[in-house]
């Protein structure tokens, strides 16, 4: 049997930010970013993921793909999650310019047991209760917290290439 799960994305409306570069270096980012996702989300090492790392030498300009993710829980009932993927090619010859895509998505989860008849019948009542009168004001915390560091992210990822923030909406 399944758990209870409420799960939402942190920049909803829209499913991800869309970071584009053109321009010398553009793998220069690689190095920082495991520090700038533990340092603003304010995680440690174990908490840091690097699914797939791509890096094709055989073609110029070299191309690569990386995904990676952050999870950090907050709580017993909750979780969140940080992906990134950035795509990109930087030629072998550094005059020449590379290219570099990067995704960021955030999302936040919160997981009720309801696994055994007992927790169906008593416990997951009073979990509903407890969800929609105390624990969604701190769930909600959570959420402005984790979109107030993507949005430092962001500024970050766009601070090393020296691009401008844009502009945002309310």
């Amino acid at each position: 049997m399944r758990d209870f799960v409420i799960a939402d994305d942190i920049l909803a409306p829209k499913p991800k930010i869309v970071i584009e570069y053109r321009g010398p270096n553009p793998f220069a980012i690689y190095p920082r970013i495991s520090g700038l996702l533990q340092s603003i989300f304010q995680a440690r090492g174990v908490n840091y993921f690097e699914d797939d790392f791509r890096w094709d030498i055989t073609t110029d300009p070299r191309q690569f793909l990386l995904r990676m993710h952050l999870e950090k829980g907050f709580d017993k009932f909750s979780q969140g999650r940080v992906d990134l993927k950035i795509i990109g090619h930087q030629p072998s010859d550094p005059k020449k310019n590379g290219a570099i895509f990067i995704e960021i998505a955030a999302s936040i989860k919160t997981e009720y047991p309801s696994s055994t008849p007992f927790q169906k019948l008593i416990v997951l009542p009073f979990m509903f209760l407890y969800h929609y009168f105390y624990y969604n004001r701190i769930r909600r915390q959570y959420m402005r917290r984790y979109r107030v560091g993507v949005e430092k992210l962001e500024a970050e990822i766009r601070s090393t290439f020296n691009l401008i923030m844009r502009e945002k909406i309310a």
